[in-house]
Order: structure tokens, then C-alpha cells, then sequence
């Protein structure tokens, strides 16, 4: 793999960003941040060069400063998928550190922004959109301090602490923040809008639309300083002072984002009962993996994600016991079995270090990050024991906080922790490390824990075996937990019987109440199990639940299945709600049912 981070433009191995101001008006009328942004920069290397190299995407460029004197730029032409390099030149005694200054403004094809009516806007710049909302060395590769400020006429959040807002001016107060533990572009993160909050916590706040806001703290509040405290008990204390969450409108294109200190949310993930709040363990778990040890390029996105799940389903066990993590694990598997189902089994996103050259990373995205790099992190874990492994992960995480680390550094600090413990050396000699980051496909798969998974496959085949529905109710699914309602709708979508015709299905969701749960996730699975039955009452139902998420877990699978089923009928869905899906998400959609954007 190359050394170099394929998936920017920026001349960061000459320059890099120590500080950084965005200073901004959060324009809704024109729908643009209008501003400035003021980058240090520090020579690093000792190659000569009089041009700092900037990464912009459909930006307005307005004038550049160094030093605060006027310097000449040029933004050049365009190349997909990385954008228009801003090329600053720089006086010819350039050297040390050096302030540069950016005035600019968005404009209508940002896609780091989504802008909604009521007044509402926020942020989403992973991968390689933190170059639309203002000129950055756009790589996880150079990590930078902030501060914030942003006029806005509604309230604000950001990434970093709040220090309050001042100078109200033409209907608009400034909300200013900081942060002091240098983060890379993509976790710069803004959102304003008519935004109420609560305590879920000792140190923690949750924002949302006024009129949710009581709900959410209810189902919130019980358990997320729990969740902070097992995390805090094996790892090293948490870095980031607060953490809060902001639960976005449904638009919002993931189930989370790991915004340090303030983690975006779907709505997708409260569901009344807690029961889908594991999104929370993962992205508290980014604080620590990605966040605070953070991969150097896309292409590593495993040690972002592949940790994350690892130390998701170690809380989740610290929590609620082994069962639950397995099960958490076998769910895991079966979401990677179909990422490399969709994108074949010899694709180069199969593989855990793919190669990004030339490719945005966005179309990279799957579960083979999480959960192949989760499987191949519990191999390690199986091979030493866990005893001596969350040893190694507290080293892990205080020796590399601040850094952006790549797969070399992995292998180098296992092989340093366990030196002195001959066993676990030997035992680390048989991870097959070309496999697990360089063939593609599925590994094998590891002997999970089914006890949990056990009650959903008998019922799963007894619906593929009875003739007759008269011999289920309610009650079969009463102990069930959502995701154990999910492993059984997923049972029967991979192992589908000839006796499920629209009558059946019809059946299924009437005794088991599905289409009227209130667990996306639940209603979700059942939706996509009918698309692949071809059972058509189900179509309009799929098309209703698409115009009120955004997510693309469940809105890019929705589509390509309802795209097989009817194409004519998806395409005119998607032509209906795409004004409503986030940036990112519409031209994902729009790629996968084969539409010129």
C-alpha cells in the first residue's frame, strides 16, 4: 500500500496544519456558510517548496492571506473524485509556521451540507467532504486544533467545547467553540437549527427539535453514563471532557457520526425501548478508536471501524454478558456475508486494505471495515487470550492517542507488547496476515456463541415448514429482543420457502404487528424480506418508510431490492424523495438504480 494518503490533494508532506479557525455566518437565505478560515501551518520535511497545496470541492475562493499580506492562488481543474487543488503561493522566505487566511463561501453543490425547511442545516464530512465547507488538508493524515465561530439566527453545535454565544448583529448571535485535542477535517462537524436540550448525563446533553426533546431524554438518559463508565473501566480515561449527542432529522445518511463531543444521530435509533442504543456504544467507542488513534488514509478505515466494533461488543459484554456480544458478533457476520454478497467475493472493497487509488472512498463504504476487521482483531483476542489482550488495547490507545496510525504500526506493537510473553508470540505467528488484508472476500468463520441466536432459527423454520399459519402468535416473538426479531426476519430473507406467497407474508405481519413497529431496524428487515419475496401489497408500504429515513443501511438496500422487484416503480420513488435525502445519500441511490446525476 502506498505511504502516501491517495485520497487528497494537499502537499502534506511539506506543510501541515497545526490550528484551525472557521469563522463563519450560517447563511439560510442563500443557503452557504459565508466567511473565512484560518489555517497554521508548519514546515515539515526538508524539501523545498514555495506552494502550500490545499484540497477545495465547489468552493467559492475569494482572496487567500499569508501572513495577513494578499498572496496568488490558483484553484485548479477539477478531478474526481478528490476536487480542485487550491494552489497558494507562498513569499520565498517561507519557513517555520506561517498563518494563512481563506475567504470563501459554499455554494449549491457542497456535500458536506444538507439544508432543510424549517431552517435547519448540519454537517457530514467523512470521507472526503470536510473540502466543501472549507479549504483543509483533507486527510486523516494531519490532525489540527479548532475554533469555531458561527453566526447563526438558531442555536449551534459543533464539534469541541462551547464557550458561549456573543456579538448579537443582524439578527444573529455567534456561537464560538474549541478544541484543544487536534482532530483530522472529517470530524469537523456544524449544525444549527430550532434545537432544544436535556441532560442525559453527569456529562452529557442530547439536542433535538423541541417538541422530541422529552422523549429522547427519557429513553437516553437511564444509560449513557453506564456506557462511558464500562468504556472507562479497560481503557484509558475519556479524552474529550463531555460527550453529547445530537439526534438529527431523519435525513441525516448514517446511523452515526463520531463527531467528537458531539455524536450525530439518526432518529432511526430510538425506538422507545433503548433497544437499538448499541449506535451509541459505537460511536462513544470512536472516541478512543478514530477519533483519538486515527487511521492515516481510507484505506486503513479498518483500524477506524474494525476496533470500534471490537470495543463495542467488549462494553456490550462487559454489560450484558457474553451471549449478547456474540450474538452482537453473529449479526455482524451476517451483515459482511451480504456487503461481499453486493459487491462480489472478488471485489477490491472485499479486501481490508483496498486499494483507493482513484476511487472516492464513499463507494469503498460497507460493513468489510467493521466487521472483517472486527474478526480478524477477535482472532488476536482468541489467540492470546483476552487476559492478556486488554492489556495490549489500553496500550494501544495511550501509546498512539493523538496519532494517525496505519496496519504497520499494529503489527510492530503487538509484536513489541508481547515480546517478553513467549507463548503469545507464538500463538501471533499464526494470523495469516496476507489474508485478513490483502485477499478478498469472506474469512472463515469463527464458532460463535448461538444460544441467543437458537429461539430465532427454530421459528424461522418453522414459518418455512408449517403449511399453515393458524400454529403462530404474538406470543412467539414476545421474549424476543429487536435483534433477535431481525436474525429471525433475516433467517427467513437468506433461506426463503416456497410456501411464502403474498397471502403468508400478509399473515406474518399481521400476527407478529410489524410494519407498525417503531424499530426501524425491525421494520426495516421485514420490508426487504417481502421485496425479495416479490410480495407486491408490500411495494407502496416500502416506498412510505423510504420517504422518512434517510439512512443508507436501509435505504440503499430498500431501493436496490425494490429495483429488482419493479424498476420503473423505484426509479419514480427515488425521483420523489430524493430532494429530502442528504448529499451523499442521493447520488449513492442514484448510482445503484443506474440514474445519470
Amino acid at each position: 500500500m502506498p505511504s502516501r494518503d491517495v485520497s487528497t490533494n494537499a502537499n502534506y508532506s511539506s506543510w501541515r496544519t497545526r490550528h484551525t479557525v472557521l469563522d463563519c455566518t450560517i447563511d439560510f437565505v442563500q443557503q452557504c456558510l459565508i466567511g473565512k478560515v484560518g489555517l497554521t501551518v508548519d514546515k515539515v520535511g526538508s524539501e523545498a517548496t514555495d506552494e502550500l497545496v490545499l484540497d477545495t470541492s465547489f468552493l467559492n475562493i475569494d482572496r487567500v492571506d499569508v501572513d495577513g499580506n494578499p498572496v496568488s492562488y490558483e484553484v485548479r481543474q477539477r478531478k474526481e473524485p478528490l476536487g480542485s487543488p487550491l494552489v497558494i503561493r507562498l513569499p520565498a522566505d517561507a519557513a517555520g509556521s506561517i498563518a494563512i487566511t481563506i475567504h470563501y463561501s459554499t455554494t449549491a453543490r457542497c456535500t458536506a451540507l444538507q439544508w432543510l425547511d424549517p431552517p435547519y442545516v448540519f454537517s457530514q464530512c467523512q470521507a472526503i467532504h470536510a473540502r466543501s465547507m472549507f479549504p483543509c488538508q483533507d486527510t486523516p493524515s494531519v490532525k489540527s486544533t479548532y475554533e469555531m465561530k458561527l453566526r447563526s439566527p438558531f442555536p449551534v453545535v459543533a464539534t469541541g467545547n462551547a464557550r458561549g454565544a456573543l456579538d448579537f448583529h443582524n439578527g444573529a448571535l455567534m456561537y464560538v467553540f474549541d478544541q484543544p485535542v487536534p482532530i483530522p477535517s472529517y470530524l469537523c462537524a456544524i449544525a444549527s437549527g430550532d434545537l432544544a436540550a436535556a441532560q442525559i448525563g453527569p456529562r452529557s446533553t442530547v439536542y433535538r427539535e423541541p417538541r422530541f426533546i422529552h422523549e429522547t431524554q427519557m429513553e437516553m438518559a437511564p444509560v449513557v453514563e453506564n456506557f462511558i463508565a464500562v468504556a472507562e473501566s479497560f481503557l484509558p480515561a475519556y479524552a474529550w471532557t463531555s460527550y453529547n449527542v445530537l439526534i438529527l432529522p431523519q435525513s441525516f445518511p448514517y446511523g452515526g457520526m463520531e463527531n467528537p463531543q458531539i455524536t450525530f444521530a439518526t432518529p432511526t435509533i430510538l425506538s422507545g425501548d433503548g433497544s437499538n442504543l448499541d449506535v451509541i456504544i459505537h460511536e462513544l467507542a470512536h472516541s478512543w478508536s478514530g477519533n483519538l488513534v486515527t487511521a492515516a488514509s481510507w484505506a486503513h478505515f479498518y483500524l477506524n471501524e474494525g476496533w470500534t466494533v471490537w470495543l463495542e461488543r467488549k462494553i456490550l459484554e462487559k454489560l450484558h454478558g457474553r451471549a449478547v456480544a456474540q450474538f452482537s458478533a453473529l449479526i455482524g457476520w451476517r451483515a459482511l456475508e451480504e456487503s461481499v454478497a453486493n459487491f462480489g467475493p472478488e471485489h477490491e472493497f472485499t479486501k481490508l486494505l483496498p486499494d483507493l487509488d482513484g476511487q472516492d472512498p464513499d463507494d469503498a463504504f460497507s460493513s468489510v471495515p467493521y466487521e472483517k476487521g472486527f474478526n480478524l482483531l477477535y482472532e488476536i483476542e482468541n489467540l492470546v487470550g483476552s487476559a492478556k489482550f486488554e492489556p495490549f488495547v489500553y496500550s494501544w490507545f495511550s501509546t498512539f492517542a493523538g496519532n494517525s496510525v496505519t496496519t504497520d504500526d499494529l503489527q510492530t506493537h503487538l509484536s513489541t507488547f508481547f515480546a517478553a510473553d513467549a507463548d503469545a508470540t507464538e500463538q501471533l505467528q499464526k494470523v495469516d496476515w496476507q489474508m485478513w488484508l490483502h485477499a478478498p472476500g469472506l474469512p472463515k468463520k469463527p464458532d460463535f456463541d448461538l444460544s441467543l441466536a437458537q429461539p430465532c432459527y427454530a421459528l424461522a423454520d418453522a414459518w418455512c415448514s408449517h403449511s399453515t399459519t393458524e400454529d403462530f402468535n404474538a406470543d412467539d416473538i414476545a421474549e424476543f429482543d429487536g435483534s433477535q426479531r431481525v436474525l429471525f426476519l433475516e433467517t427467513l430473507t437468506k433461506n426463503p420457502s416456497p410456501l411464502f406467497d403474498d397471502d403468508r407474508v400478509q399473515k406474518l405481519d399481521e400476527i407478529y404487528n410489524l410494519t407498525s413497529s417503531r424499530n426501524a431496524e425491525v421494520l426495516h428487515r421485514f420490508l426487504l424480506l417481502a421485496l425479495r419475496l416479490r410480495a407486491r401489497p408490500f411495494y407502496e408500504r416500502t416506498a412510505d418508510f423510504l420517504g422518512t429515513v434517510g439512512r443508507m443501511k436501509y435505504v440503499r438496500t430498500l431501493f436496490r431490492e425494490l429495483n429488482v422487484c419493479d424498476a420503473e416503480f423505484a426509479k419514480a420513488t427515488f425521483n420523489t424523495i430524493k430532494s429530502r435525502l442528504h448529499p451523499i445519500c442521493r447520488t449513492m441511490v442514484a448510482r445503484d438504480l443506474g440514474i445519470q446525476t
